[in-house]
């Protein structure tokens, strides 16, 4: 003879029958449906009824499945050139507050916006860096509506007035004391301030930097580098994955400071189509990525240790002028563009050389650095013809 047992609260109860199954072993299962002990009664005599003709009492609730399997698989298949980086912001901002929900649940707008509106307060992250996440979970959703795991993405369902909007911060730090550079350039470990170099001086991107293959510098003698790659993928420009090339401006003394390194690179055996900057350790765990080079966060990591020890020294020597709180882009393509265009540069030529596609976008960004300079004819007053 089975009984009931009553769990749950007193205003939302739940009733299990327990009972002896057709295999002999005692089991307790939820008697579904049922809101009071006389409901469950009946429940729980069908399903001694059904042992007794010899059938299975009662088949286990299904469990919904949740949406961390989904997830891990959609991290899985990323292919996109900041894979990695996504990888690894997916799993710190947007995979906990949402893998142990259902997909019914992940699909109301209303527990995505409560998501959003909680994220400056559990988290230290900027407007830009939230909306990055939730451009996480909308690409997520896209894929589950895609492989029909999901029917609605409601990222999509938004209004772009309550999504977050990344302020543009005109007046960033860059490097103007370019003896301050040099002696960042010192305390990084090599090849990182091989990187920061390039970086600098010629304006590349940390990917591109990353991918770099030795016949890539065959141009440095005409004065430019050949940029195919972000990593191990294609620039940031190709949208189509068509194979798509820039060419940046090699620095004057690239035989000075760059040709040790590159000999170096011969004698160790390196074709044509290795990186010029390999990563010898599995300290960032590249390989296992199968991929030889540096990652972004291993690189910003260095940054941040050079950074810190200048800045000590500055502290000890008196030299508060001297203290750097710029981040590797700030110092490397941001200085770059900046340098370039406080100088007098045209802003085509900057453009070009940075590889934005068109001016438009390099003036949207730095049109507070363009030349302040004018010819006599633009400043010819009433006095002079």
């Amino acid at each position: 003879m089975g009984d009931i047992v009553r769990r749950g609260t007193r205003d939302n109860p739940r009733f299990y029958g327990r009972y002896v199954d057709i295999d002999g072993r005692r089991k307790m299962r939820l008697l579904k449906g049922a809101r009071t002990k006389a409901e469950a009664q009946p429940l729980l005599a069908g399903s001694e009824l059904r042992v007794s003709q010899g059938q299975v009492g009662m088949k286990p609730l299904k469990r919904v499945p949740t949406c961390g399997g989904l997830m891990k698989e959609w991290l899985a298949g990323l292919t996109n050139r900041n894979a990695q980086d996504d990888r690894t912001r997916f799993v710190r901002h947007v995979r906990p507050a949402f893998a142990n929900k259902t997909m019914d649940e992940i699909q109301d707008i209303d527990v995505v916006m409560k998501w959003l509106e909680q994220q400056p307060k559990t988290t230290k992250l900027g407007p830009g860096s939230i909306r990055h996440n939730l451009n996480l979970l909308s690409r997520f959703l896209s894929w589950a509506v895609e492989h029909r795991h999901a029917t609605v993405n409601p990222v999509r369902m938004i209004p772009m007035g309550k999504r977050p909007q990344p302020t543009q911060k005109r007046d960033t730090p860059w490097f103007k004391d370019e003896a301050v550079a040099q002696k960042l350039m010192v305390l990084l470990p090599e090849p990182i301030n091989l990187m920061f170099y390039l970086g600098n001086r010629s304006g590349l991107r940390t990917g591109e930097l990353a991918g770099l293959r030795m016949s890539d510098l065959d141009y440095l003698k005409d004065g430019a580098i050949r940029v195919r790659y972000s990593y191990d993928g294609p620039l940031k420009e190709d949208k189509h994955c068509t194979g798509k090339m820039k060419w940046a401006p090699a620095p004057e003394d690239y035989d000075e400071i760059l040709g040790p390194w590159l000999k170096r690179r011969l004698l160790q055996g390196a074709q044509s189509e290795d990186l010029v900057f390999p990563c010898p350790t599995v300290r960032n765990s590249p390989r296992r990525l199968g991929w030889n080079g540096y990652r972004k966060e291993f690189v910003e990591a260095c940054w941040d240790e050079a950074k810190t020890t200048h800045n000590k020294k500055c502290v000890e020597e008196n030299l508060d002028g001297e203290k750097v709180e710029m981040t590797w882009y700030q110092a490397t393509r941001h200085s770059n563009i900046t340098r370039k265009l406080e100088e007098g540069a045209s802003l085509d030529e900057v453009s070009a050389s940075v590889g934005h596609s068109s001016p438009a976008v390099t003036k949207r960004y730095y049109d507070h650095h363009i030349r302040k300079k004018f010819s006599s004819i633009l400043t010819r007053g009433f006095g002079k013809k």
